[in-house]
């Protein structure tokens, strides 16, 4: 048997790199899970203009500002930052993946999030000026076109070069004053928009979350939060004096619609909902890691349970003061601490802030994380020890509240007291029910004191638990003989509150896998899986 042998002579082929349509949808449409990211991306991109302005001294700290203005059909983002000169404007805003900003320093850095307002406009318009200058630019976005352009019908008929050159059109016009400064972002024609671009309260509350605003001047806490940024100021790789290094960033946002007017501020409060009740904020705790390339404050509450204000519940993690991701980020880092899954849940029981040294890691592009390097791999095991230290709290929390006798004796007055209100009154089936419900929670708490009390406060522990009987036992007679169906409405909404609290512990104790099992098979027996 002979060798085969090569036949003919290889040549070099220069490649050919196509770039579809397609491309550009993934890179806006597909980029982000959520419409409103691009509200997010527009303030981070104001922010480092403005940033870059103070820094130029072009703006004053206490002028630079960032003004949302609202209205049915648009939406209007503009900062009184650096602005783009006429000489290079149109050929940065019609650039896309090309930026020029520096990722350990700045916000935004990758060239795309400034076309994400694509997916929910019929123009996307970018008018900005820089200070010095009489020339105005105009860059604007067909992006109704766009949509359509890049859809699946149509986007492999275009490169991605001649998608864009048929959608865009730019122009200039002289005579503006020379000291104005600004860029602004003009979504026209708003089409199916997310809520907060409609509602001016939903606006503020979204923007409280993630841009790089104040804190509340009645949030007491504040103070000492900005005390410990400035003590713990990280490097800043744009400042040419290493012996500078970047403030706790903040700006001030302006949000107007028709004749109102918000100053955005951070949501937090001395006091947030948790459960039914407002719960005091009665400290902060300040954390330092051992590579101090963040720092973090967190709430300190005295009650068990998470918060019910999804804008201030769970730990947020910051870069440049700017929200990366919303609470899952520090779920997932909960949910990761060695040999206790279920601390998973404790994120919501807390609120606070994680500030990141941008010279450490780097967002990815969808900023819901951060690339995986070396340098977050060993973040995420130093918010693992932060986790598991909170988890700790959180279950001490939870037990001295359940095995507080004086806590239980006090809930059992005031349930002694609303029983008496009760019989005065009058018969009402809904109160008796509403009261026997709280009498049945109270209850379970003082059977769970008694299984690690001692002799005398299991002696304590019995007389409250007397005392509940004996509430709900006047309660349910107080309905009469009439009203025997609603005995047993009572008797079963108690057996629903024990289910719902074996459900909780299932949930909390058990994998995913057999948590579904035992629902479907609670769901068959109930015929309701309202638990």
């Amino acid at each position: 048997m002979t060798e085969t042998s090569e036949i003919g002579t290889e040549i070099p082929k220069k490649a050919d790199p196509y770039f579809g349509g397609f491309i550009l949808e993934t890179l806006t449409i597909g980029m982000y899970g959520d419409s409103k990211s691009a509200i997010r991306e527009y303030l981070q991109n104001s922010f480092d203009s403005l940033l870059l302005a103070i820094e130029k001294k072009i703006t004053q700290v206490s002028e630079a500002r960032i003004d949302i203005t609202m209205s049915d059909s648009m939406l209007v983002i503009r900062d009184n930052g650096m602005g783009l000169g006429s000489a290079r404007a149109v050929s940065v805003l019609t650039s896309v993946g090309a930026s020029l900003k520096d990722f350990r320093s700045q916000a935004g850095f990758r060239g795309i999030g400034r076309l994400a307002g694509i997916v929910f406009c019929t123009n996307l318009k970018f008018v900005t000026k820089a200070q010095g200058e009489t020339v105005q630019t105009t860059v604007t976005f067909n992006a109704k076109q766009l949509r359509q352009q890049m859809s699946p019908s149509h986007g492999a008929k275009y490169t991605l070069t001649e998608l864009l050159e048929k959608n865009i059109n730019a122009s200039q016009s002289d005579g503006h004053k020379a000291d104005e400064h600004f860029f602004e972002v003009r979504l026209e024609g708003l089409v199916n928009p997310p809520k907060e671009c409609l509602d001016s309260s939903l606006m503020s509350d979204f923007v409280g979350q993630v841009a790089p605003v104040g804190y509340r001047d009645d949030f007491s806490f504040a103070a000492q939060i900005l005390k410990a940024g400035e003590e713990r100021r990280f490097p800043s790789a744009s400042q040419k004096d290493a012996t500078k290094k970047s403030l706790l960033d903040q700006v001030r946002v302006l949000i107007k619609r028709g004749d109102e007017e918000t100053d955005v501020r951070k949501p937090y409060r001395n006091q947030a909902a948790v459960g039914k009740d407002d719960v005091p904020i009665y400290d902060i705790k300040i954390f330092d890691p051992p590579s101090r390339r963040w720092w973090a404050w967190i709430a300190l509450k005295k009650e068990p349970g998470v918060y019910k204000d999804d804008r201030v519940r769970a730990m947020r993690v910051r870069m440049r003061n700017i929200q990366i991701d919303g609470t899952e980020l520090m779920g997932k880092q909960f949910s990761s601490v060695e040999g206790a899954a279920s601390f998973g849940r404790f994120n919501d029981w807390y609120a606070g802030e994680i500030f990141v040294d941008p010279t450490f890691v780097i967002p990815n592009a969808r900023r819901d994380g951060f690339e995986e390097d070396d340098n977050w791999i060993k973040m995420q095991g130093e918010l693992a020890d932060l986790c598991a230290d909170l988890g700790r709290q959180a279950y001490d929390i939870s037990r001295r509240a359940q095995l507080s006798i004086r806590t239980l004796a006090r809930n059992t007055k005031e349930i002694e007291e609303k029983g008496k209100s009760i019989a005065a009154a009058g018969t009402d089936t809904d109160k008796v029910i509403e009261l026997s419900n709280a009498v049945n929670k109270l209850q379970r708490k003082v059977g769970r004191a008694l299984r690690h009390a001692d002799l005398e406060t299991s002696s304590q522990l019995r007389s409250l638990e007397n005392k509940l009987l004996d509430v709900k036992t006047r309660a349910v007679r107080n309905l009469g003989v009439s009203q025997q169906v609603d005995l047993s409405e009572v008797r079963e909404q108690a057996q629903l509150d024990i289910i719902s609290e074996l459900m909780a512990a299932f949930r909390e104790k058990l994998d995913p896998p057999t948590y579904s099992k035992v629902a479907k098979i609670a769901s068959e027996l109930l015929g309701s899986d309202d638990f």
